[in-house]
């Protein structure tokens, strides 16, 4: 078991000691459709059928025209006949003695081998030790890998075997279903068999008569996600292989959610990140595509020390085999990474929405990295009023029915206010039971949507941090100014653009609009440190600001996805003018 493909970049994780809950196979897999014959219909003389293509493309050193045989009937029939094209696109139970495609002469044995494990996979021979069904899928997946002009053939070779299966076999032709369903989450095939591969499984699937029907639709759906997505890369694991043999083609695959919460999602072999981003979003009644841009799933490793998110087109299977491949613990999570939309209000939010949504803004709110606290040390009392008020929802948030009381009230708010000197303890407590009444007959479910509520009013809610070293000259942020010197801040990402922040004070620096933002470049140097350049200013004027962190390539996802939202929202309302 070995990588196809290595992927384009290294996946990074944040530092966690969780790992997904092993489940039994038979826990894990649902089954597709029931384990019946599909034997396919007779060779169809279409204008895209097998049969056609095989007129045009196949070999014609083991050939003739059926049309010979039916009028040499004088011929002895003792001698053997050279089998015609409507032959030769339907099942056979004996290995072929030469590829159906003609291809250089290098290829030929592995054509025949793969044709081989096809009729071993599907029963037609008797198995082999030696060549057991996974290796047999293995060992065409690889062959396919390796040769390009190979990926066709096996295709003709399924196509072959899937019409008008006659096997002694009861499983030969839903098992030659599966194979290429596993074939098409991999590899797509010429513009030249495109169409024929097409037609032979959409009349499959379409006739809903036929018991390979909903196989058939699996097969489509993957070589349609394969053109989209590019296919799989690794290898499917000893567990998927023989789910997908035995009808079971659907895993159930735990997803967390901010907070510890738990959802299943069935994933398929060609499920990709955006399709599991998609149907969470759909639990939370977030349906506008663009929308559902602003979430990501991340995959935690245990001992990483960063993370970034799982591409959209990256295939959620490819990820966890590797992983339980290495025996690393880890879980996926979905969370908002982006927000540039403002919370959803009418109507009405469903409750997982404002649970996923509280359960991931209240850790960074208590750390304090939301609170803006001036250089003269007291925050402006309508900043004041909304903690105390926050304080007394986040204690009924957690179902509790009692006055705070002042042991309580110092873990319900942010960490730099309890180092506010002009505000004493007993003065916070007053302010919280002072707006206790208005909240205690409230739900934990609507004191939630209130904490969102007030939060989102701040300037810094919805903003991701990062901890980041910038060259800060003693007059101002100018690399030309004298006296230049790295000094640590706050780099934050909002619906606003790129601000630096006093890592202290949390007051904003420096500010440029994502319209100012031209581009950004990551850089490492020769001693490893990483670093990040972006450009920023208008057509007159520009300047490249550059920031050390080993966070880079986060930031840089995030400027271009925050700039992706900003133009279509432009987009969206030219067109409604």
């Amino acid at each position: 078991q070995q990588h196809f493909l290595q992927h384009q970049q290294q996946q990074q994780h944040t530092q966690q000691q969780m790992s997904l809950p092993h489940h039994s196979l038979d826990a894990n897999y649902m089954t597709e459709e029931p384990n019946s014959s599909g034997g396919g219909p007779s060779p169809s003389v279409t204008k895209y059928s097998l049969l056609q293509f095989a007129m045009q493309h196949f070999r014609n050193d083991q050939y003739t025209d059926s049309r010979v045989h039916s009028r040499d009937i004088t011929r002895d029939h003792s001698e053997r006949r050279t089998p015609s094209y409507a032959d030769l696109v339907k099942w056979q139970g004996t290995p072929i003695r030469l590829p159906l495609l003609r291809l250089p002469n290098d290829l030929a044995p592995l054509a025949l081998e793969c044709f081989e494990c096809i009729l071993r996979y599907c029963g037609d021979i008797p198995h082999d030790p030696e060549l057991t069904e996974v290796k047999c899928v293995y060992t065409v997946l690889m062959h396919c890998h390796k040769y390009l002009a190979l990926r066709d053939e096996v295709y003709c070779q399924l196509m072959k075997q899937t019409t008008a299966n006659r096997s002694a076999c009861p499983d030969s032709a839903q098992r030659a279903w599966r194979l290429l369903s596993i074939l098409a989450a991999y590899f797509g095939c010429s513009d030249a068999l495109r169409p024929y591969l097409m037609e032979h499984l959409t009349s499959a699937a379409s006739d809903r008569r036929r018991s390979c029907h909903g196989t058939a639709a699996v097969c489509l759906a993957n070589l349609r996600k394969t053109a989209r997505c590019g296919g799989r890369k690794n290898v499917p694991s000893v567990e998927e292989v023989t789910a997908v043999s035995a009808g079971r083609s659907a895993r159930r695959q735990i997803y967390r959610l901010p907070g510890g919460a738990e959802r299943v999602v069935n994933t398929r072999c060609s499920t990709v990140v955006a399709d599991v981003i998609a149907e969470l979003c759909a639990l939370l009644s977030v349906e506008s595509e663009a929308e559902q841009q602003e979430f990501s799933l991340y995959c935690i490793v245990q001992g990483d020390a960063f993370t970034m998110p799982l591409a959209a087109d990256e295939y959620i299977l490819d990820v966890t085999t590797e992983l339980l491949k290495s025996g690393q613990p880890f879980y996926l999570i979905f969370c908002r990474s982006v927000w540039h939309f403002p919370l959803k209000r009418e109507p009405a939010p469903t409750p997982l929405y404002v649970e996923v949504l509280f359960n991931q803004v209240a850790p960074d709110y208590l750390e304090g990295l939301l609170l803006e606290v001036p250089s003269n040390g007291v925050p402006m009392p309508e900043i004041v009023r909304d903690m105390a008020r926050i304080a007394a929802l986040l204690h009924r948030a957690a179902d509790l029915t009692h006055v705070p009381a002042m042991k309580e009230i110092k873990f319900l708010l942010p960490k730099p206010a309890l180092g506010i000197r002009e505000i004493r303890p007993a003065q916070w407590v007053g302010l919280v039971q002072s707006a206790w009444p208005q909240i205690a007959n409230l739900t934990p479910s609507q004191v939630k949507a209130q904490f969102l509520t007030v939060l989102s009013a701040w300037p810094l809610f919805g903003s991701s941090f990062f901890a980041v070293k910038r060259i800060w000259a003693e007059e101002g942020p100018h690399v030309e100014d004298s006296n230049p010197m790295w000094r640590d801040l706050i780099l934050a990402l909002n619906r606003r653009g790129v601000l630096f922040l006093d890592p202290n004070t949390h007051e904003t620096l420096q500010h440029w609009p994502f319209m100012e933002v031209i581009s950004t470049r990551k850089v490492r140097s020769e001693d490893g440190a990483l670093f990040l350049d972006m450009k920023v200013g208008n057509l007159m004027q520009q300047r490249v600001i550059r920031v050390q962190t080993e966070q880079a390539h986060e930031i840089s996802r995030l400027v271009r996805q925050y700039i992706t939202m900003a133009q279509i929202t432009q987009r969206d309302k030219r067109e409604l003018n």
